[in-house]
């Protein structure tokens, strides 16, 4: 099959190419053609100029690409009274604590995608701790063709609270809208303190800022810019 590519270059330029150097060097030249297009994640890669161009490419593979800000919702208050509740002589029900309200929270996130790269970094605005994410996967769910975002992260919290850990694990996994990419929710849930039972989840919701951000500018800025703006 390869060999007739060396009859068409051969045929426009006037030079004989040997099959076997055709066999041999093709397949890795169109490897480093589709890496240098689609590889690059800055704001001036090759595929994101031309996905600015032509939206409709993010139906197929949406450029995440930028700065997203939202809210998390967890169950710590349900935790923490439970908690209360083991180390006092009050009871609880399940109906009190199925109406607690959860604790919201704003955050921040910067997506890192191209074709052959996805990367989730994450700041909250009530703490100084910071995610990453350790895997990462896009995927498309086959009854609903809605994209989902499925990743493991680690965080690092260093001046943590008693009912805390310095580091732990978290999953979560997030569903871009049908109508519109540049909008997420989901489920997130942690490993953080959990011999002590104190392991949270909850619902994260998300929107794209910035199709660039100041990379002098940390997401913990970022998450409490957002939190003063939905205090008003």
């Amino acid at each position: 099959m390869l060999a007739v590519y060396a009859d068409e270059v051969q045929r426009l330029t006037g030079v004989p190419i040997p099959d076997r150097y055709v066999v041999r060097y093709l397949p890795l030249g169109m490897l480093l053609i589709l890496g240098g297009f689609f590889g690059p994640t800055g704001y001036w890669a090759p595929w994101r100029i031309l996905w600015r161009l032509i939206p409709k490419l993010n139906d197929w593979f949406p450029d995440l690409n930028g700065v997203w800000v939202g809210s998390t919702s967890s169950n710590w208050p349900t935790i923490k009274r439970l908690v209360e509740a083991a180390q006092s002589n009050d009871r609880t029900t399940e109906q009190e604590l199925h109406d607690l309200p959860e604790q919201q929270d704003a955050m921040a996130v910067r997506f890192t995608n191209s074709l052959f790269k996805l990367q989730v970094s994450a700041g909250l605005s009530s703490t100084n701790g910071e995610s990453v994410s350790i895997t990462a996967k896009p995927w498309r769910n086959q009854h609903t063709e809605r994209i989902h975002l499925s990743y493991v992260y680690r965080q690092q919290t260093p001046n943590h609270a008693i009912t805390d850990e310095e580091a732990h694990l978290g999953a979560a996994d997030l569903e871009l809208a049908a109508d519109n990419y540049r909008r997420a929710e989901g489920t997130y849930w942690t490993r953080r303190a959990w011999r002590t039972g104190r392991n949270t989840a909850g619902i994260l919701e998300l929107a794209m800022l910035t199709t660039k951000g100041d990379r002098k500018k940390s997401l913990q800025q970022y998450a409490q810019e957002h939190k003063s703006s939905l205090a008003k």
